[in-house]
C-alpha cells in the first residue's frame, strides 16, 4: 500500500435503500474492497476470499449476525445482491460513516484511517427521509455519527438528547444483565432533529466481540453469551 494513497468507498449508493426507517452504519470497508482497484487486491480477494461490499471480509461477522437475527435465509459468504434484496424488504439501509481516507498499516481500525472525508450528504439524506433507528458497528462510529453528522458545523444538523440517550442505554444494558456503571464512553445516542427523534446504539466488533466488552457493560464470567445476547437484543430492536 504506497504511502499518502487515498482510498475511496465504492459501493455507498448501493446501501441507499428508498424507504428506509432503519440503518446499519459502519466506517470503512477493508483495503480489498476499496477504490481505485489494482492487481493487489484482487489477489488478496482471491486468496482470502472477500466480497467487494459492505462487511465483505470473511473475518467481519456482519453478515452472520444478520442471519442469525434477522434473515435466516441470507447465505454465506453473502451475495451482495441478495443482500440487498433482504435490506430493502425490511426497510433497511447501508453505510459507512468515511467517504475516503488514507489507511496506516493496512488496518480497518478507526484510529487507524486519517485524511477522512466524512459521508455526510448520505447520512444525513437517510434520515432526513425516514431513518429513525441506527446501529453502529462501533463505539467510534457512534462517536463520529454525533460529532461529525449531527453536531458539526455552524448550524448542527440536530442536537443530543442526554436524558432520553441515558436512559436508553440504561435499560437496554440492565435487559443484558450488565452492568452501566462501568461503561465510561457511551454505547446508545438520542438525537433530536427537527420535530422527531433518531436512537442509535453501537454493537461490539461483530469480527472479534470480546474485545472490549466490558465497555458494552459485560462485567460476568461467559462472554460468549453476553456478546450473543447483546447481538440478538441489538438486531431485534432494530428490525422490530
Amino acid at each position: 500500500m504506497p504511502i499518502g494513497e487515498i482510498e475511496i468507498h465504492p459501493y455507498l449508493q448501493q446501501g441507499q435503500i428508498n424507504g428506509a426507517t432503519k440503518l446499519i452504519l459502519g466506517s470503512f470497508p477493508v483495503y480489498e474492497c476499496t477504490d481505485q482497484d489494482n492487481t493487489t487486491k484482487q489477489q488478496n480477494r482471491l486468496n482470502e476470499g472477500t466480497i467487494r461490499f459492505f462487511y465483505g471480509s470473511i473475518d467481519s461477522g456482519l453478515w452472520g449476525l444478520y442471519r442469525d437475527n434477522i434473515d435466516d435465509t441470507i447465505l454465506l459468504p453473502p451475495d451482495p445482491n441478495q443482500i440487498l434484496q433482504s435490506l430493502a424488504h425490511r426497510q433497511i439501509a447501508i453505510s459507512d460513516t468515511i467517504y475516503s481516507c488514507e489507511r496506516h498499516d493496512f488496518s480497518s481500525l478507526d484510529n487507524k484511517l486519517i485524511r477522512r472525508t466524512y459521508n455526510i450528504q448520505c447520512v444525513q439524506s437517510l434520515i432526513q427521509n425516514g431513518v429513525r433507528k441506527i446501529i453502529c458497528t462501533s463505539r467510534g462510529v457512534l462517536k463520529d455519527l454525533e460529532r461529525q453528522f449531527i453536531l458539526h458545523g455552524n448550524l448542527p444538523f440536530g442536537q443530543v438528547d442526554n436524558l432520553a440517550g441515558c436512559t436508553f442505554q440504561e435499560n437496554f444494558v440492565q435487559g443484558l444483565g450488565g452492568n452501566n456503571n462501568q461503561i465510561t464512553s457511551p454505547i446508545a445516542k438520542v438525537f433530536t432533529i427537527d420535530n422527531y427523534q433518531v436512537t442509535a446504539i453501537a454493537i461490539p466488533s461483530p469480527g472479534s466481540p470480546q474485545r472490549k466488552l466490558a465497555q458494552f457493560g459485560f462485567n460476568g464470567n461467559d462472554w460468549r453469551n453476553y456478546a450473543d445476547n447483546y447481538f440478538s437484543n441489538a438486531f431485534n430492536w432494530l428490525n422490530e
